[in-house]
C-alpha cells in the first residue's frame, strides 16, 4: 500500500487496511462451521496415506483469537505432511476471509480407547 504523508493521499485506505487486519484477527469461527468447512474439504481432497496407512481428521476447533487458533484432531497426526497443513490454512484463509492475519494450525492426535498402557500409567 502506498501513502504519501506529507500530502495526505491513501491514508484513508491505511485505516481501512487496519480495521480489516483487526477483524481478522479477532475473528471467531463457530465449531459447527468449521467442521461443515473441514469435511467438505477432506472429501474434496482426502490427507495423504502415510506408510500405506491413512489419516483420519475427526474434527477441527478454534482454541482462541489473536491470532485465529486452530486446533485439529486427527488419527496418526505426527504423520500429517506440511504440504497438507498449508492446504488446510490456505483453505481456512479463503473460506471464512481471513487474508490480514496470521493462521496457525496444532494437529494433534486423539485418545486411542484401545491403548491400556497410558490408562495404567
Amino acid at each position: 500500500m502506498t501513502v504519501a504523508a506529507l500530502s495526505g493521499v491513501g491514508l484513508d485506505r491505511v485505516m481501512k487496511a487496519v480495521e480489516e487486519a483487526h477483524g481478522d484477527w479477532t475473528a471467531r469461527i463457530k465449531t459447527k462451521d468449521l467442521n461443515d468447512w473441514l469435511y467438505a474439504t477432506i472429501a474434496r481432497h482426502p490427507p495423504p496415506a502415510v506408510h500405506g496407512k491413512r489419516i483420519k481428521p475427526r474434527y477441527l476447533t478454534q482454541i482462541k483469537a489473536r491470532p485465529p487458533t486452530f486446533v485439529l484432531i486427527c488419527s496418526r497426526a505426527e504423520d500429517m505432511p506440511e504440504s497438507y497443513k498449508r492446504y488446510l490454512v490456505n483453505g481456512l484463509r479463503e473460506a471464512f476471509n481471513m487474508h490480514a492475519a496470521p493462521i496457525r494450525l496444532i494437529v494433534k492426535a486423539g485418545k486411542n480407547p484401545f491403548d491400556e498402557d497410558k490408562d495404567k500409567k
